[in-house]
């Protein structure tokens, strides 16, 4: 594989020598020094010695991932970080996104910025000059209206928050766009009004009164981020019955419990009995013990693929098995359920490194081993990052790189369905159907890099 597509590339490089008269001759022409420092890297590129087998196993090992689908990207309005609030501005109103929509980073580059929202936020007196906004909207607003002043009220709330949360100015804006609900018609339940409401319930502080007329106006069918914002605001009001039954609802909207875990808002609740039993109930599903009919398909997976890499020299590390009832500990002290094919593969190797896959044994769930941390530092920042569902994930291998895992998706959120394995490669999931077929994959993969060297 490696051979064949070097010919094409040194067929290429004859072409390119026989260059015509013109461009024989402006090859004659002296080349600036910026360009000239341009080339050099390319020139050390041709010098460069063939890559060896074991690099090019490692990035043919990297299936590739598959195109993804093409979707329009509803913009986004949440607030950015900045030093005044133009920076943090959208620069055009667009159409409203549907509920289903999902945002994405790049789309934050295309969320509303209208010059009346510009001019609002822009003003000395912001809050005022909302206020006069609002007030030249006669009867019912039009859906452009209602989306300016959502859109400016939200983006005036959190950045007054960081500093003064629940301060007079949060309440004196929340208290002006509800005193215009009404004129919002059916913008009352879209994805602006979801929006505000959100970030009121962040900045409100300790205001039980005033949490309650907005919780009043939460839509039936809300996301699962403005019910956690619900449950944050109560969480801070120190409400614990409104908080466990916002909680309830985010949760089966589609919240996590390690979100939970991990606000700040609820750090107070940590040690809380009602509300950990709540989270517990939320966590991950158990799988029932059954280990034993995994063993021959595993084994016989596993045997090929050792086999395959013995051939070709590449390191093998298998570890001493380990015992059931030992997996079973891990898996309890780090709340989690491993799939049984697994469990039955520590059985025969407690963890392994296989043509640079690392594979997790019980010890890396019971501890914070390297390969634990880097695992922990994956999960982290992919949900940093917005990625929802990930964080519940079991991670299972490491696929050769800080940024590429072998997963077991719980729920199925990431798989788009049943629970299952998920290979993640430049960040692209791709649904696996089995343990088995993991470990067939790396042995064709291996197959087909190495043989051909």
């Amino acid at each position: 594989m490696a051979r064949a597509a070097k010919r094409p590339a040194k067929a290429g490089a004859k072409k390119s020598a026989k260059k015509s008269p013109a461009a024989r001759a402006a090859a004659k022409k002296p080349v600036p020094k910026a360009k000239a420092a341009a080339k050099k890297p390319a020139k050390a590129a041709k010098r460069a010695k063939p890559v060896k087998a074991k690099s090019r196993a490692k990035q043919a090992a990297r299936v590739k991932p598959a195109p993804r689908a093409e979707t329009s990207v509803p913009p986004v309005t949440q607030p950015m970080r900045a030093e005044s609030s133009s920076d943090a501005i959208p620069r055009m109103v667009g159409p409203e996104p549907s509920d289903s929509g999902r945002r994405s980073l790049s789309a934050r580059e295309r969320v509303l910025r209208s010059s009346p929202v510009v001019e609002i936020l822009d003003d000395p007196h912001p809050i005022g000059a909302l206020r006069r906004f609002l007030e030249g909207v006669r009867h019912e607003a039009t859906p452009q209206q209602a989306q300016i002043a959502l859109g400016a009220a939200q983006l005036m709330l959190l950045p007054i928050a960081r500093d003064h949360r629940g301060g007079g100015e949060v309440k004196e804006i929340i208290d002006l766009v509800l005193s215009h609900w009404d004129q919002f018609g059916d913008r009352r339940k879209g994805y602006h009004a979801q929006e505000f409401l959100k970030n009121a319930f962040i900045a409100i502080g300790v205001d039980r009164d005033r949490i309650q007329r907005l919780q009043d106006l939460v839509p039936a069918s809300p996301s699962s981020d403005l019910l956690f914002s619900v449950a944050g605001a109560h969480a801070v009001a120190r409400d614990k019955v409104a908080m466990l039954r916002a909680v309830e609802r985010a949760l089966e909207a589609g919240a996590t419990a390690a979100q939970f875990r991990r606000d700040a808002d609820f750090v107070v609740y940590t040690n809380d009995p009602d509300f950990s039993v709540l989270l517990a109930r939320a966590e991950v599903p158990q799988i029932p013990v059954d280990v034993e009919p995994h063993i021959p398909t595993v084994r016989a997976a596993l045997d090929q693929l050792v086999a395959t890499l013995k051939e070709f020299g590449e390191p093998i590390e298998l570890r001493p098995p380990v015992r059931l009832d030992a997996i079973l500990d891990a898996e309890r002290a780090r709340k989690i359920s491993l799939p049984n094919d697994y469990r039955a593969l520590l059985t025969i190797t407690n963890g392994m490194t296989l043509w640079e896959h690392m594979f997790f044994g019980a010890g890396d769930y019971r501890e914070l081993t390297q390969l634990a941390l880097s695992a922990q530092r994956y999960l982290q920042s992919s949900a940093e990052a917005g990625e929802r569902g990930i964080e519940e994930c079991v991670p299972l291998a490491k696929w050769g790189t800080p940024t590429d895992w072998l997963l077991y998706d719980p729920r199925g959120r990431l798989r788009g369905g049943e629970p299952g394995y998920l290979l993640r490669v430049d960040n692209q999931p791709q649904p696996i159907e089995d343990l088995s077929t993991v470990l067939e994959r790396i042995e064709y993969m291996a197959r087909e890099t190495l043989g051909t060297n």
